[in-house]
């Protein structure tokens, strides 16, 4: 199934905000989100970076409720998007049978991770996707899973939940500039 705009829109409509989805996850799991939350709050030069962005961008994220990894990306998304109300959105979807649709035509590595989260434009035309972990969060892992055969080079980061946020950041400003920078869009606002 293509990931087209009406598509995406009528999951991004049944999405719910952050809040609404920690109430989702079993009571024992709702401190992880809270905690990780806490723990990522964008510094000053991260804030200014994501008020310069101009263009409105839609964002979903399919995530599972029990899910460490969701936890950590979805506060750090949920920060990133509190810095820029006015231009970037975020929805969240919950990785449950209703979105089977959804979860299936979205395999990674023939397997169904999450999260999985689609950036859209500001008409929920699909500009870029991203799934299950981070760089920093797989180097981690095959550090303590295949030992020196992991071949991993790069140091361990200082701080691995901050690690996780700037590697969203860095997601999401590349997508804000590829709408930034994009022919269409800007041919539409006339800039």
């Amino acid at each position: 199934m293509l990931m087209n705009a009406s598509i995406l829109k009528a999951h991004y409509d049944q999405g719910v905000d952050f809040l609404d989805l920690i109430k989702m996850a079993e009571f024992d799991r709702q401190p992880q989100w809270h905690d990780r939350f806490d723990l990522l709050a964008l510094d000053a030069a991260q804030t200014e970076r994501v008020q310069q962005w101009n263009r409105e961008m839609h964002v979903l994220c399919m995530t599972g409720p029990w899910c460490g990894d969701c936890a950590l990306q979805g506060a750090a998304m949920q920060r990133i998007v509190e810095a820029n109300p006015s231009h970037l959105h975020l929805r969240f979807i919950p990785r449950i049978d209703k979105f089977a649709e959804l979860i299936v035509a979205n395999p990674i590595n023939a397997g169904f991770r999450v999260p999985i989260t689609w950036f859209m434009s500001e008409d929920f035309e699909h500009v870029s996707r991203i799934g299950d972990r981070t760089l920093s969060r797989y180097r981690s892992i095959a550090r303590k899973t295949l030992g020196d055969e992991a071949n991993v080079l790069a140091s361990p980061p200082e701080n691995p939940v901050r690690a996780v946020l700037d590697e969203i950041l860095d997601e999401f400003e590349r997508v804000a500039l590829l709408l930034a920078l994009s022919p269409r869009l800007r041919k539409k606002h006339g800039d």
